[in-house]
């Protein structure tokens, strides 16, 4: 042993091993990443409003008259897809006020990448367009078409370059069709080698496709016609949407929807307050469930809203938070429409609420 060297004892020895391990573990927790996802009020946009010096819905170049009210579009931001929370990070938001934590399965599928995820709530978005377009227009009384619309052709197949992606299909043997589900209908009662006399719209142009089934590969009795068929719709007004699609999701379709409904109804639907909510929406109308609602109200009621319309199914959660905002029970569109319109013509108005 060296001079003056001081011998360590066991105890001291342990107990610099377990601060050394302490230390090591303490730094594992804050760089290895856990299986969660946070919640927190994401960034509220108007959909009466502008994005990027462009109206956030507009409809045939017009944006609409100005006006005081506010529709707000409530997302919740959530963990990106490439993002990792950490052990702190995580415990840190379920014990914060208006926050939480989520399994990480739970909100993005396993097995997909941050790109595929990423595009899917794109895809997401822009079909909340497509969808609150209709159920607005038809809310307002405007007329909307419903065809099916070839979504891809099979190479070499029976419709290999007769049709192409983009057809309208109007008619199928002379029986006129709405959804795609009608024309498997048809084609299914047929016999393989049968001709199938398509009625399509391409490029605006009317014309008849005929083109002969083929055994399909599961079966050499069944017929088939080799494409696939998303639902289609035709109106005259011609709608923009400029969000901020970084910050948006396919929950804000119901409100999309209202303000799309004003523009084209030239009604204010707002009475000159801020109305928020939440919600997707069908072609139908529809309203569906979403998540994040405690975040959204929070959020909501700090931005001066006064209204909050909830999609019914989100009812039952909604009923135990406490806020000062009259929160709207919608299962459909024409429900938002006909309560706001309530609330802003009759003193007291009783509508649906939570």
């Amino acid at each position: 042993m060296p001079l003056g060297a001081v011998p360590m004892t066991r105890r001291a020895a342990t107990v610099l091993a377990s601060g050394i391990c302490f230390v090591i573990l303490l730094g594992i927790m804050f760089v290895v990443p856990v299986p969660f996802v946070s919640w927190s009020p994401g960034v509220a946009q108007n959909a009466l409003g502008s994005f990027d010096n462009r109206p956030v819905v507009e409809v045939d170049g017009k944006a609409g008259p100005p006006t005081s009210g506010q529709l707000l579009m409530i997302p919740t931001a959530i963990t990106r897809p490439g993002s990792q929370l950490t052990f702190p990070e995580a415990l840190g938001d379920y014990l914060a006020a208006h926050r939480d934590v989520q399994p990480r399965d739970w909100v993005y599928p396993v097995g997909q990448s941050a790109a595929e995820l990423d595009a899917a709530r794109i895809a997401g978005i822009k079909t909340a367009q497509q969808s609150a377009t209709v159920a607005a227009l038809r809310v307002a009384g405007v007329e909307v078409r419903q065809n099916p619309v070839v979504s891809s052709v099979s190479t070499g197949g029976p419709s290999y370059r007769l049709l192409t992606v983009g057809d309208i299909v109007e008619t199928v043997n002379g029986t006129s069709v709405q959804t795609s589900a009608e024309v498997s209908e048809i084609v299914s009662g047929l016999t393989v080698g049968d001709p199938v006399k398509f009625g399509i719209v391409r490029q605006g142009a009317s014309m008849d496709v005929t083109v002969t089934t083929q055994a399909s590969a599961s079966s050499r009795d069944v017929p088939r016609i080799g494409i696939t068929m998303d639902e289609g719709y035709r109106y005259a007004p011609h709608p923009e949407f400029a969000m901020d699609e970084r910050n948006q999701n396919s929950s804000s379709g119901l409100m999309l929807a209202l303000a799309l409904y004003e523009r084209v109804s030239n009604q204010d639907i707002t009475g000159g307050r801020i109305i928020a909510g939440t919600g997707t929406i069908e072609p139908t109308g529809a309203v569906g469930v979403t998540r994040g609602i405690d975040e959204k109200v929070y959020a909501a009621e700090r931005l001066g809203a006064s209204v909050f319309l909830v999609p019914a199914s989100n009812c039952s959660e909604a009923h135990r938070l406490s806020t000062r905002m009259t929160l709207v029970k919608v299962n459909k569109l024409d429900d938002a429409v006909n309560s706001l319109h309530a609330l802003n013509t009759i003193p007291n108005a009783v509508v649906p609420t939570c």
